[in-house]
């Protein structure tokens, strides 16, 4: 193997271990969320609470994280998140020997989503520097990647709970960042200086004119992300115990969980390739809206048959986030725009989404009940719908 071929396989390498990070470390509290309840008291105000922390985190942190990349460069700020990413892990898991359990629970858990947050928003930009050719296939592969160690996360740790206790279970994906790191730093080395800085353009720069902050179509780009983010981080957070109060095992609630994120992944990596390369994306959209309804009427009126509406959900969760990633792309147009636009879809859209866990969570507990959770669901999948339509139409940013 030639050393570039060489280096550029390490660089898919990194991209891939750097995007297993940037969900499993969530993923894995959901089908814990009751036995966490039980040992800490946290009722479910506190549990959506802990839902929540990491989608708010990641508004705030998106639209800022430009000074970072400006500063430091986008390798080291990525390395740094890397850092970050672990500590928060190992304090949410460890730190109260130090602090009270929900002060460690609650302050790693923002560290951690810090980190994600700058991972969400430069992953990207590193792809389109990296791979200007294969953008389509290379979101899809690490979407793919993202979602499918997501998935694992959530379908062991029950049983690796059983065995270790959820604190083990909950610092277990920082060995996932320390390969990363290890991968970074390898491909670091291997770079040269005129790569190590080379300039990207960053969400929140002032190279474009035009603000997208003003443009209707990078609103319902936002809407887009927003109500898909705020759909998944609600099922997320709570359908393993949508799942046992309907009499489903805590363990087999908990692999479905982990099938509803996986079986985004094969349609991931299909459909990439063929999306991007479609002008118009409102069939696509209309079907992603169709199968969601369905999964969440069916998680209703006919609970025995959850592992179907596991899947149509993991469809349609998954690719819903591929569009809606392939939706800032497309219709930016420039990179500039592109980071300007993914910033802003980023921060207000997971601002949106992270009322959804918490609103969840005060719901349920008022109505001690999941189906008004669940009718409340609808009307945002009719809403995302309706801004998929709109924001799928074949324009482009001015």
């Amino acid at each position: 193997m030639s050393s570039r071929s060489s280096s550029r396989l390490l660089l898919l390498v990194t991209v891939l271990l750097v995007a297993a990070n940037l969900r499993s470390v969530i993923t894995v509290v959901g089908p814990l969320v009751e036995r966490i309840g039980v040992d800490t008291g946290f009722n479910p105000l506190a549990l959506g609470a802990l839902g929540s922390i990491p989608i708010f985190v990641f508004g705030f942190v998106s639209p800022f994280v430009h000074l970072m990349g400006t500063r430091l460069g986008l390798d080291r700020t990525i390395f740094a998140a890397l850092l970050v990413l672990t500590g928060g892990t190992l304090l949410r898991s460890y730190g109260e020997a130090l602090m009270p359990t929900w002060i460690s629970l609650y302050a790693g858990t923002a560290l951690l989503a810090a980190a994600i947050g700058v991972g969400n928003v430069l992953v990207p930009a590193v792809v389109k520097r990296d791979f200007p050719d294969k953008v389509a296939v290379m979101t899809g592969l690490y979407t793919s990647v993202m979602i499918a160690l997501a998935a694992l996360a959530s379908g062991v740790a029950v049983p690796v709970a059983d065995t270790l206790g959820w604190e083990n279970t909950l610092a277990a994906p920082a060995a996932l960042t320390l390969l990363a790191i290890a991968a970074w730093l390898m491909r670091r080395s291997r770079r040269s200086d005129r790569h190590q800085h080379t300039s990207v353009p960053l969400p929140g720069g002032h190279s474009v004119p035009n603000s997208v902050w003003s443009q209707p179509l990078a609103w319902q780009v936002t809407a887009f992300f927003g109500l898909q983010s705020t759909v998944f981080f609600i099922m997320l957070t709570w359908f393993p115990a949508i799942q046992t109060s309907h009499g489903i095992p805590e363990a087999s609630a908990g692999m479905w969980l982990g099938i509803f994120q996986a079986v985004g992944v094969v349609a991931n990596l299909l459909i990439g390739p063929v999306l991007q390369r479609m002008p118009d994306q409102r069939l696509f959209s209309a079907v992603i809206t169709a199968f969601m309804l369905t999964a969440i009427l069916g998680i209703m009126f006919a609970p025995s048959l959850m592992p179907v509406w596991a899947v149509c959900l993991g469809l349609s969760t998954g690719t819903s986030l591929l569009l809606a990633l392939t939706l800032v792309s497309v219709r930016a147009g420039s990179i500039e725009k592109v980071g300007k636009l993914s910033g802003m879809a980023q921060g207000v859209g997971y601002l949106l989404a992270a009322c959804g866990p918490l609103a969840a969570g005060a719901l349920y507990q008022a109505a001690d009940s999941w189906t008004p959770v669940l009718w409340c669901v609808v009307g945002i999948v009719l809403l995302l719908g309706t801004s998929g339509h709109l924001a799928s139409r074949n324009r482009q940013l001015r």
